[in-house]
């Protein structure tokens, strides 16, 4: 299967769940049953466990193994988020109070994000006044934009359709309203709209890739 910033996010999302759930249910099982076993009727005197270095060992050594598991887990898909392939297509994002514009490599601006289906996209962010977040759900990308420096993110295209672009950093007054779309067209269709075709609209293609 091939690699995109939505299967880097959702399998370390779903790496992490997943001992979650079993540490979740293994705590509950081990809880009822040591309250049944060990209850005052069958040991009125209660005990304790003392010098088990199997035991000791073990409670520092898995835990130990799980959280590192989860932190390399999660360093790559954090490195591989952070490094678009080689020969991505490249738009700049510009954002200001309450508006995003993206720029592309001939000059063209538009309020809203185009990109041809199938294309890697790296986006080289930037604040003309205060930090926003650049964030795009639909292929799990948050980045901030901050003033006097320029970030980075990228995506694969792979979903025909439109995608929400929102602002996660409270920027003033009308931040709610920091709203644009990602519109991801067939090739033919986007060729058409670079050469001054009419801007895609909401019902031209499915809302968030659906």
């Amino acid at each position: 299967m091939e690699a995109t910033t939505i299967g880097a996010v959702d399998e370390s999302l779903y790496y992490i769940a997943a001992f979650a759930f079993l540490l979740f249910f293994g705590i509950v099982f081990f809880l009822v049953y040591f309250s049944v076993r060990y209850r005052a009727k069958r040991n009125p005197v209660p005990t304790e466990i003392h010098g088990n270095n199997l035991l000791e060992v073990l409670w520092i050594v898995l835990p130990t193994l799980l959280a590192l598991s989860m932190f390399f887990y999660g360093l790559t898909g954090y490195n591989f988020l952070r490094h678009a392939p080689a020969g991505s297509f490249e738009v700049a994002v510009h954002s200001r109070q309450w508006s995003w514009s993206f720029e592309y490599p001939d000059g063209k601006k538009s309020p809203q994000l185009v990109v041809p289906v199938g294309r890697d996209v790296r986006l080289t962010i930037d604040s003309d006044d205060v930090i926003h977040g650049f964030y795009l759900p639909g292929y799990r990308i948050q980045v901030d934009a901050v003033p006097g420096m320029k970030t980075y993110a990228w995506f694969k295209a792979t979903r025909l359709g439109a995608f929400d672009i929102l602002c996660t950093v409270y920027c003033g007054t009308n931040h709610s309203e920091m709203m644009a779309k990602l519109f991801v067209l067939p090739q033919d269709k986007y060729e058409t709209w670079l050469a001054g075709g009419a801007a895609p609209k909401d019902g031209d293609a499915p809302m968030d890739g659906e």
